[in-house]
């Protein structure tokens, strides 16, 4: 048991690692990218986005997750075949499904580019097309590997296509600039090439380790065997699928409202500013709490299904605590550096446009703290058996964010200012519920001194350090090296403060993402 734990432990953190440093790889492609073809340019890009992902969450219906932990309750079973019927009828399931959502959103490109606002998008949405058909087949590829408590593969594959995308993007925009419709249908072409690349990676290593390892290959699958394994894969597969249905209309709703309710001439410039630098800045800290989080996640379901309310109580708590130590600190940091940090990486805009983005930034910085606390509840929540409660919950504050954007966008001295508002009032309910639910429902509560209290006072000697350097020394930490000392000064006075504030005790260490 203990080797199970410490392979299932180094497992999360290969996934997580790898998926931070994708992320990160993300991020730094769109700022030489929004260097390169401007605001109106990524504003293009990004409108591509919320309806591709929405397509991809329809051809993989939540089937990646289930099929993994399938295989991975029937190997510990000791039933091979079983795992083995499983994979290929979900591999051709996803296949057939990712087809069929590639061919809909080729002849539905047109339609969705008026939708949007723009109709320039509807070239980019064929080019993207295939990549319906390649991304869910990888996903079952990759899902094989970690039933099989194989992480390594899903790891590398994820940070090699998010290299493949960044080197093939960059190369087609500066090659097809000045024109800038061209240039932003070169980078969409880089996600279909990288797409494609992943899925022939995976297939290598899938083919691989198949002729290492020869069982199975004989079996036959049969109606019985369809229809239990649908059944089984149904009622994992789901709740996922609605739940991540229902966080990438977030996204559709920002894509659709923001272009067609801005009073602006400039609204695909505007809504890129927002897709484009701010949400890569938001985005970042994201991907480092959900990781850490989710590495500290799984001693949850085995405390809550032995009974063991303390421990249940601990880990929970562990969680949350690791999930405010990295979102608080990133929040206040990105809103009090907003404009140098905006300033040093995307220095090829225009200074008002790095001032419209600052603000944004600084107005939707608290959405991190608010969306890195529902992510480790909404893993919560299906840790213990309760996953529908989410959907209904992140439904419910899509709705506030519709309603807010509705209300606000058309003012005019509001402007895309109200994308930022309605994106932090969307996340704050919805944690608010969640936390409610949990307490209610579950009977999990955070405890506020170790979990609130004191990453919120290593936050404040970080802010009074900072403001102390940007009232006294504003000429010495301007520039490039000034940005990246204040960085530097936050980040030390942050540690300093969580240490001198014995923010984690001893009896946390096993929930911590760290090898004993």
């Amino acid at each position: 048991m203990k080797r199970h734990g410490e392979n299932f432990i180094s497992g999360a953190l290969i996934l997580s690692l790898g998926g931070l440093l994708a992320k990160i790889l993300g991020a730094l492609y769109r700022i030489p990218l929004t260097n390169i073809v401007g605001s109106y340019g990524m504003g293009l890009y990004q409108l591509v986005f919320p309806p591709y992902i929405l397509f991809l969450t329809i051809a993989q219906a939540g089937v990646p997750v289930a099929l993994s932990k399938l295989i991975a309750e029937n190997n510990q079973l000791g039933n091979i075949d079983r795992s083995r019927k499983i994979f290929r009828c979900a591999f051709i399931f996803l296949a057939i499904l990712g087809a069929v959502c590639a061919v809909l959103m080729a002849c539905l490109s047109r339609v969705i580019a008026r939708f949007e606002g723009n109709a320039e998008t509807a070239e980019a949405f064929l080019i993207v097309s295939p990549a319906l058909l390649f991304v869910p087949v990888t996903n079952a590829l990759k899902a094989y590997f970690q039933g099989n408590m194989n992480m390594l593969p899903s790891g590398v594959t994820t940070v090699i296509e998010q290299v493949v995308k960044l080197a093939v993007g960059l190369a087609c925009a500066m090659h097809f600039m000045p024109d800038v419709h061209k240039a932003v249908m070169g980078a969409v072409f880089a996600i279909t090439v990288s797409e494609f690349g992943s899925l022939v990676i995976m297939a290598v290593v899938y083919a691989v380790h198949r002729k290492r390892n020869p069982y199975g290959s004989g079996i036959s699958i049969d109606r019985k065997d369809v229809r239990g394994i649908s059944a089984s894969v149904a009622l994992l597969a789901i709740p996922v699928a609605l739940g991540g249905f229902a966080m990438q209309m977030s996204q559709v709703i920002d894509s659709v409202m923001v272009v067609n309710l801005l009073t602006v001439p400039n609204a695909t410039q505007m809504y890129g500013l927002w897709t484009g630098p701010v949400n890569s800045m938001l985005g970042l800290p994201i991907a480092l709490s959900s990781g850490v989080a989710v590495s500290a996640l799984p001693g949850i379901t085995k405390t809550y299904y032995s009974g063991d309310k303390a421990a249940l109580h601990a880990s929970f708590n562990t969680a949350m605590k690791l999930t405010l130590v990295i979102s608080l600190p990133c929040a206040l940091g990105m809103i009090l550096l907003s404009r140098p940090i905006l300033s040093l990486l995307y220095g090829g805009l225009p200074e008002e446009e790095i001032y419209i983005a600052s603000v944004l930034l600084s107005l939707s910085g608290l959405s991190i703290v608010f969306l890195a606390i529902m992510q480790t509840c909404v893993s919560v929540c299906q840790a213990v058996g309760k996953p529908y409660a989410t959907v209904i919950i992140v439904s419910l504050a899509i709705v506030v964010k519709a309603a807010v954007n509705l209300a606000l966008l058309p003012r005019p001295q509001i402007n895309i200012y109200a994308a930022a508002i309605s994106e932090t009032l969307c996340y704050l309910f919805a944690t608010v519920c969640v936390i409610i639910y949990l307490r209610v429902k579950v009977g999990l509560r955070t405890d506020a001194v170790p979990c609130v209290i004191k990453p919120l006072a290593g936050c404040m000697l970080m802010t009074l350090a900072l403001t102390l350097a940007l009232t006294f020394g504003k000429e010495v930490f301007g520039g490039t090296l000034g940005t990246l000392i204040l960085i530097a000064i936050a980040a030390l006075v942050y540690l300093l403060g969580i240490v001198a504030l014995r923010t984690f005790d001893r009896s946390e260490l096993p929930f911590l993402p760290v090898k004993q």
